[in-house]
């Protein structure tokens, strides 16, 4: 399977457009973390910048904030909430713990910390939100 994801993203980096090196996203409600983590190799390996503009990015949008060349407008709420499995059984101490700690480190060390103390224990149906006007204040490159 990893061989697999591995190969479609060498295949799509190949035939991403050279003058394409940007990534707008917006207006994003999350969806699998494996593709995000797919989408960030790829733009990391094409050196695209991704642009977070919208009214919301939500639940696996926001490991987005972690790719090599991103900006965020200062109008986006981002929607954070702490890991479950799909069938929304209970995960063991240790299983959400690793997971919380896989998922922090897509984020940047104070959104990573924040994460890690309060938005990982928000369920799968709620959520914490930022504004990208607070995380600009705290490092996060702006959107211009």
């Amino acid at each position: 399977m990893r061989g697999l994801i591995a190969a479609l993203a060498v295949l799509l980096t190949m035939s991403a457009p050279l003058a394409s090196k940007e990534i707008q996203v917006g207006n994003d409600p999350g969806g699998r973390i494996l593709d995000r983590k797919v989408q960030i190799e790829i733009a990391n390996r094409t050196n695209a910048r991704i642009h977070i503009v919208g009214d919301y990015c939500n639940s696996s949008c926001t490991m987005l904030l972690g790719a090599d060349d991103v900006c965020v407008s200062s109008e986006t709420l981002f929607g954070f909430h702490g890991p479950y499995r799909v069938n929304r059984t209970k995960m063991t101490e240790n299983e959400f713990d690793q997971k919380s700690t896989s998922l922090a480190t897509y984020y940047p060390r104070p959104i990573r910390n924040w994460f890690m103390s309060k938005a990982r224990f928000v369920g799968p149906d709620e959520f914490l939100y930022v504004s990208g006007e607070y995380l600009i204040s705290i490092g996060v490159q702006e959107c211009v």
